[in-house]
């Protein structure tokens, strides 16, 4: 009877103690206590690289945070003479110098047709002669302006020879951010007007497929986008963008419809693939089809369900950027910029709570990706043990890769490594994501607790070490 009750008591106090150590968050490999740090979450807008709004890289006026600038680059102001390519005017049109100071990064597209009020041609003169004139002169509710034939094979030649000179000299750039495929069709979207208004041809994918591929070939070093799904953007892993954002019948009956399902082509009718993985390993972007319209409080619902759907990363040029601060678009403004793109919560991190001078702290982080697309780019996570007087004594690099951080939770652990003359007292671990180009960190993460120099402070772990 004694033994039976020795026993109970036994098995009792054993339970108790495990689940204390378990509600404490003490216990981990071989019961070496640990301690759990929750930061809190950030409810602000954070202005991180290669997402939100893209301003008009010609003008600085936009109120709103941003990251991006959009920069159209006719033929006819690249290329004035054959073989003398004008860099320094485009780049100097578009404030690149300027850009480069403040850390945001540019977008660019090739524009072959851009309709205006006014008729005029955006293929240099020289190439409109070499071409023999073919294509068509237009005037729609679009606008005016000159549609080259694509099928032409010096156009098509000098075409490669453009995008070629462009890449070498943006390739390698870090400044460029993304680079869309225009070129072909209105401003560069990859359509022409087929109408009463206007019959202009618009080429098959044979020819099509060349010009992509010129980008694709050239710029192997850039996130590409495509306007819409088609067989070489799938096959060469691109990503989308849609300058009709905000409209439901473009953005859900077409883009998204287009990626999901695949379509037939009104203007070639060839079928093109779907893409509905698309966004997980390159961008979705676009811009608005209104400036202002659907951030209203009658259209933002849709405008946020349109941005959940199609995976947005960022928006513009015709996007709400100019918009002063406070005004009545603000807090839909404000929802839109916390939808898009990436949004890294540190939930959750752990470590022993005491470590000795010259053994090994092991981390382990929790990160919830709150937004609607991953980031695309191979960052390092860096993850440090500072001193009461904030000063970084112990570096670790995690073997993590950010651009799998699709929206939803995920996990990274890290040993940390403690100098061995530490002295004995508090460390604090601090988490950052660290921009290559600087060596220091560059993205926000959604939570309280950033330090002056940008890394965010976490838990506090004990070192027995030295005496001062």
């Amino acid at each position: 009877m004694k033994q039976r009750w020795f026993l109970a008591v036994f098995v009792v106090l054993l339970t108790g103690s495990a689940a204390l150590l378990l509600g404490r968050g003490l216990y981990a490999d071989g019961l070496v206590p640990r301690t759990v740090h929750s930061p809190v979450e950030s409810n602000a807008v954070l202005a991180n690289p290669y997402m939100g709004f893209a301003v008009d890289a010609r003008y600085d006026e936009a109120k709103q945070p941003f990251r991006l600038a959009h920069a159209n680059l006719t033929w006819s102001e690249l290329e004035p003479e054959k073989g003398k390519y004008a860099f320094e005017a485009i780049e100097s049109k578009n404030n690149f110098a300027y850009w480069r100071e403040r850390g945001v990064k540019i977008i660019i597209r090739v524009i072959l047709d851009y309709p205006r009020e006014d008729s005029r041609m955006d293929i240099p003169e020289w190439l409109y002669f070499e071409t023999g004139k073919k294509g068509v002169w237009y005037d729609t509710d679009y606008g005016k302006g000159f549609s080259p034939d694509y099928n032409q094979v010096s156009l098509i030649r000098n075409h490669e020879r453009l995008i070629a000179a462009l890449a070498k000299r943006y390739n390698n750039d870090p400044l460029i951010a993304f680079v869309q495929l225009g070129s072909l069709g209105h401003w560069g979207e990859w359509h022409t007007r087929n109408d009463k208004q206007a019959r202009i041809p618009f080429p098959r994918r044979a020819v099509s497929d060349q010009y992509a591929g010129h980008y694709v070939k050239y710029f192997a070093s850039k996130p590409l986008l495509m306007r819409r799904p088609h067989a070489i953007a799938a096959k060469n892993g691109l990503g989308l963008y849609n300058d009709a954002f905000g409209r439901r019948d473009s953005t859900i009956d077409g883009f998204l419809s287009w990626y999901t399902k695949g379509y037939t082509s009104w203007l070639t009718q060839e079928k093109e693939p779907a893409m509905p993985n698309f966004w997980t390993k390159a961008p979705s972007g676009g811009e608005f089809a209104d400036e202002k319209k659907y951030m209203r409080d009658s259209a933002i619902e849709e405008t946020l369900r349109q941005a959940r759907l199609t995976h947005v990363s960022w928006m513009g040029p015709n996007a709400p950027s100019l918009e002063e601060p406070g005004g009545a678009l603000q807090k839909n403004i404000d929802r839109f910029l916390k939808t898009i793109g990436y949004r890294f919560v540190i939930a959750k991190e752990s470590h022993e709570a005491k470590v000795k001078a010259g053994g090994a702290l092991n981390v382990t982080i929790d990160v919830r990706n709150r937004g609607v697309a991953p980031f695309y780019f191979k960052w390092p996570i860096e993850l440090t043990l500072s001193d009461r007087n904030g000063q970084i004594v112990a570096y670790a690099k995690p073997n993590a890769d950010i651009r799998k951080w699709l929206p939803g939770m995920h996990s990274f652990s890290a040993k940390l490594n403690v100098p061995a003359m530490l002295p004995t007292g508090e460390y604090t671990v601090n988490a950052a994501i660290l921009d290559p180009e600087t060596g220091k960190p560059g993205i926000d993460f959604a939570n309280d607790g950033k330090r002056d120099d940008g890394r965010y402070s976490l838990g506090s772990v004990s070192v027995s070490g030295t005496v001062k």
